[in-house]
């Protein structure tokens, strides 16, 4: 009877989450708070929702697998198109909808396949310029609002080609004559923190925004996995992109057990809390559920909880439920989920209110002791 049900699971088709109607919670969410540019926050310090595998939204069912996938999934993949997909699919909206959510900082997996630059969470999910073009749109709606968007780009196999013409690529997509670059309007950066470059820890609310209200834009990558070329055949042209691993603190847990995964996410937040070792860095929380086999509890996880949207919907209210949620937010600002759109348990109205109510009371103290 297990095994029936096992491979009944396996090839379930649906994710078995609902359709949620509901409004944005905030046009703005931070630009206009009241006395944010006088208080000029550093970027750090700030609170952001964040949308883990946001480029997941577009997902189809049987679409190819990455260049760089192993002879395993290739080989099981048409066994298991229907389980893939469900734990592929991490966003249930596209990036344009995210950010009309409230999610601020956007985790985009990048792959170059044949010939072309596309986005992929183990299979693809759309060319690159399509969810480029959803966050330039929604840029081009927010110019004057004083919003800060934070794009992390994480290539995943490159083929022949470097990070510099992923960037090259990147400043040439366009919405209303306008690229990327053109919203960010900080210096260029300190390569791994050293140099004369701007260090993130220094970022500020007004080195972001023009000092005038404007919409920026912050730019991280990743260059960590072992199958990237090294860093780059050339000088890169955009020198806008801070390294993530270099200027962060990012736990990935890689747990389906919720319980343990809960329990590791507290640990975390002690270390962070206890030393200013992170005080200068990016601090994001991964606060998602994977689908993993690393024991016999994230094994009965990953095959029973139907999909990592299902798992999310719950999970998500589980967390914004802790009597210490405040607490999350001061260790790790940077609350990053799957299913950011979820309206399960008010999950997208209570944490945006959560997280607006956290830098309201941020930029208070700054003022008061200005």
């Amino acid at each position: 009877m297990t095994v029936v049900t096992t491979l009944l699971m396996l090839g379930r088709k649906k994710t078995g989450v609902g359709n949620y109607s509901f409004r944005p919670t905030y046009d703005v969410t931070i630009g206009d708070i009241p006395g944010i540019k006088e208080a000029d926050p550093r970027y750090v310090d700030l609170s952001f929702l964040a949308a883990h595998d946001a480029n997941t939204g577009r997902a189809e069912r049987g679409a190819p697998l990455e260049e760089c996938a192993s002879n395993v999934l290739v080989s099981a993949e048409p066994f298991i198109r229907n389980y893939l997909y469900r734990y592929v699919k991490t966003q249930a909206d596209t990036i344009y909808d995210l950010l009309r959510f409230g999610c601020r900082f956007l985790h985009i997996k990048v792959t170059y396949y044949k010939g072309k630059w596309f986005t992929s969470h183990s299979v693809l999910t759309g060319e690159l310029e399509t969810h480029v073009l959803d966050a330039l749109r929604f840029l081009s709606e927010r110019e004057e609002d004083g919003e800060i968007v934070t794009l992390l780009f994480q290539p995943i196999f490159l083929g022949d080609k470097t990070l510099a013409d992923l960037h090259d690529f990147l400043s040439e997509i366009r919405y209303n004559g306008k690229s990327i670059f053109d919203y960010v309007f900080y210096s260029p950066v300190a390569e791994f923190g050293k140099g004369d470059g701007v260090k993130v820890g220094s970022l500020r609310y007004g080195d972001i925004t023009a000092k005038n209200g404007r919409t920026g834009v912050v730019l991280f990558q990743r260059r960590d996995q072992h199958y990237l070329p090294s860093w780059d055949a050339r000088d890169t042209s955009y020198p806008f992109f801070f390294d993530m691993d270099e200027n962060s603190v990012h736990v990935w847990h890689d747990r389906a057990h919720i319980k343990k995964l809960d329990r590791e996410i507290d640990l975390l937040c002690d270390k962070i809390l206890s030393s200013d070792r992170y005080r200068d860095v990016l601090r994001l929380n991964q606060t998602q559920p994977s689908s993993c086999f690393r024991t016999f509890g994230d094994a009965l996880y990953s095959i029973y909880s139907r999909s990592l949207l299902k798992t999310a919907e719950k999970h998500n209210v589980r967390l914004i439920e802790k009597s210490d949620l405040d607490k999350m937010l001061q260790a790790m600002p940077v609350f990053q989920v799957d299913y950011v759109t979820s309206g399960y348990g008010d999950f997208n109205v209570r944490i945006n209110r959560a997280i607006r109510s956290y830098n309201e009371k941020l930029v208070s103290s700054l003022i008061l002791r200005s």
